[in-house]
């Protein structure tokens, strides 16, 4: 009898053996919203520069399944305070009206002014802007500082759009003669031929006016715990310059 109990047990305490490392091994599932603008998140390639900044983040904690979501920025918002679809949200500005935990800033926009060489304009500050024609991205008076608003304010030839590649059509095809965002925006639209023009147009044939420090946006997390490991993960990749290498990617 005693051998057949100790059979039993030993039968038992092997089987379990063979299960922890299953259980050990399991990870919990995370939805991360992200946007969907190139370069900086492709839907339709499921890439982009700060797809693959994320994704280098949770390569750091093994023990999440990451899952992404794409939608648009408002519905990001409202999800990440809101709603349960999404555990993360991706690119949320420390000024939007946000409920949830935010990362230290990780991703980041160096919004330029770009005009035409052929042009010859002189943008040496941003008073300089004042009688030139300016497409800018929507939101973009609130974004960059006060003497910003008040040249665009005065000047009647300024205008916001909400798709960027309109505003590198618009300069490109010589309706406006200054392009305002974000630089790697700006790339994409050229390599990507946003835009109808019948002669060959490449980087080289544009002046690149910065006026601005760079800005950045953060992750939001429902779990404060979450949030604190990808700070961890996030200042680790900045010591080693792993973010570096994947905006220098995304450099035409």
């Amino acid at each position: 009898m005693d051998n057949v109990f100790s059979r039993i047990l030993l039968s038992l305490l092997f089987a379990g053996m063979l299960l922890l490392p299953t259980h050990a091994l399991a990870k919990q599932e995370l939805t991360i919203g992200v946007g969907n603008f190139p370069p900086f998140f492709i839907e339709k390639e499921q890439t982009g520069l700060f797809l693959e900044i994320t994704e280098a983040i949770f390569e750091q904690l093994p023990e999440y399944q990451v899952k992404f979501i794409f939608m648009s920025n408002r519905r990001l918002l409202h999800e990440i305070n809101y709603g349960d679809l999404i555990d993360v949200a991706c690119n949320i500005f420390s000024g939007s009206q946000v409920e949830a935990h935010l990362s230290t800033p990780i991703f980041r926009y160096t919004d330029v002014a770009i005009s035409k060489k052929s042009s010859q304009l002189k943008i040496k500050q941003i008073s300089d802007l004042q009688n030139v024609s300016i497409a800018a991205y929507q939101g973009a008076t609130e974004l960059l500082g006060n003497v910003f608003k008040k040249m665009a304010n005065k000047n009647p030839n300024y205008s916001e759009h909400s798709s960027p590649k309109d505003t590198t059509h618009l300069l490109v095809t010589g309706r406006k003669d200054i392009r305002i965002g974000d630089i790697r925006i700006f790339w994409y639209d050229l390599k990507n031929k946003h835009y109808q023009t019948g002669q060959p147009v490449n980087v080289s044939q544009f002046s690149i006016h910065r006026l601005w420090p760079d800005v950045y946006s953060h992750m939001a997390f429902k779990d404060k715990l979450l949030r604190n490991k990808v700070n961890s993960a996030i200042t680790d990749l900045t010591l080693n310059k792993s973010f570096d290498k994947i905006y220098l990617k995304y450099q035409l």
